[in-house]
């Protein structure tokens, strides 16, 4: 094959001219402005140069497509040349994209986002959706679950309830050890304060629970503890345990503190049932002192006020017919002073009707001796006369 036959693959030579698109000239093409360049000059009989130019103009057709041109043949290059860079930057643009994109994010129901910006705490999100931020490293979100309700242990670990002392004895207020065992059911309220204000959230908030239990309990009676003021502890324990968290910025809710179990320790158990025993044979003893109390006592005050009404009745009775007796003495004592010899006539007159009314015998006779004493007969057959009333 000679030189004027060769295709410009076989020479290695790019030919320009002066078209838009560049592309080849001379070789005997003369001024062509073919866009997708100069053919070469000669051919052979075996068309075997359309074939070379056909693979050309698909070649620059690509170049073209892909916005590479072959501008590099005027600076003494192949048009391959710039490809790899090309490449490389549409990587770039690429990758930026995707990692614009990976800065979207989804809250759902239940949870808060909190947004870092390199590492600090700048936001938090509540609210469910789609939002956006920084990609990383710039931004970046956390998501924590604040719906549910989370529970922690005191005293003791598990289902099985396997006892850790140091953390369920505790010094009553009459200085009595008691072992009680709790949980805390509480949830988060604040994801950023949650995350950032406090170190180990939940290793603090087993100590704070635990410091709020001692404290109630010290102020509370062994047998108080053990019995009705159970409900108290729990109350006034989770409001302790509120009050601190608040102080911590913790963002934390205490939703419920739940006593399992209250008891003397295991080592005295037995004596301190024998002393529960006593307790409870002294309060039924004294309960049952108590009703016979409250039977006895308003029995004898009634019998008294009965005794009271009764004499104050016999009072006003002796009172009221002696003043009544007093007032018809008087009554027939001036009626006497008035007409003396009436007076007396009458008075004897009713003592005899009073005298004669209940006596069984009469006797008739004249006081001066002159009448004998006549016998009276009883018409009754012997039978007494009814005394009158």
């Amino acid at each position: 094959m000679t030189a004027e036959n060769a295709t410009p693959e076989q020479d290695g030579t790019i030919l320009t001219n002066n078209g838009p698109w560049g592309g080849g000239g001379g070789g005997g093409g003369g001024g062509d402005n073919n866009p997708w360049g100069q053919r070469p000059s000669g051919g052979d009989n075996k068309g075997s140069g359309n074939g070379n130019n056909i693979d050309d103009m698909l070649r620059h057709a690509q170049e073209r497509f892909r916005g590479r041109g072959n501008g590099g043949g005027r600076r003494g290059g192949t048009p391959g040349a710039i490809e790899p860079q090309k490449a490389l930057l549409l990587g770039l643009v690429v990758l930026a994209l995707f990692w614009l994109s990976s800065g979207f994010y989804r809250v759902n129901p239940g949870e808060n986002a909190v947004l870092l910006t390199f590492g600090k705490w700048t936001s938090t999100r509540g609210e469910p959706g789609l939002g956006y931020h920084l990609p990383w490293p710039l931004q970046h979100a956390v998501k924590l679950d604040v719906a549910f309700d989370r529970r922690i242990e005191v005293g003791f670990r598990g289902e099985s309830r396997s006892a850790v002392p140091q953390e369920s004895l505790m010094l009553t207020g009459d200085e009595n050890i008691i072992d009680i065992k709790f949980i805390v059911l509480w949830r988060v309220s604040d994801a950023g304060k949650y995350l950032f204000k406090i170190v180990e959230p939940e290793a603090t908030l087993k100590k704070v629970a635990e410091s709020a239990m001692r404290e109630i309990v010290g102020r509370t009676q062994i047998q108080r503890a053990l019995t009705e003021a159970r409900g108290e502890i729990e109350v006034q324990t989770k409001e302790l345990m509120q009050r601190i968290l608040d102080e911590y910025e913790a963002g934390i809710i205490v939703n419920n503190v739940q006593l399992l179990q209250v008891d003397p320790p295991q080592q005295v158990v037995d004596a301190f049932n024998d002393v529960q025993r006593a307790r409870a044979d002294r309060e039924r003893l004294r309960n049952e002192a108590e009703t016979y109390r409250n039977d006895i006592v308003p029995r004898a005050r009634g019998d008294a006020q009965k005794l009271l009404q009764d004499g104050e009745a016999y009072k006003e009775s002796v009172t009221s017919r002696a003043t009544g007796d007093a007032e018809r003495f008087l009554s027939i004592y001036k009626a006497y002073a008035q007409s003396k010899d009436v007076t007396q006539k009458r008075i004897y007159i009713e003592t005899m009707q009073e005298i004669l009314t209940k006596s069984r015998k009469i006797i008739v006779g004249d006081d001066r001796g002159g009448v004998p004493v006549l016998p009276y007969m009883q018409l009754d057959g012997g039978k007494a006369a009814a005394p009158r009333q």
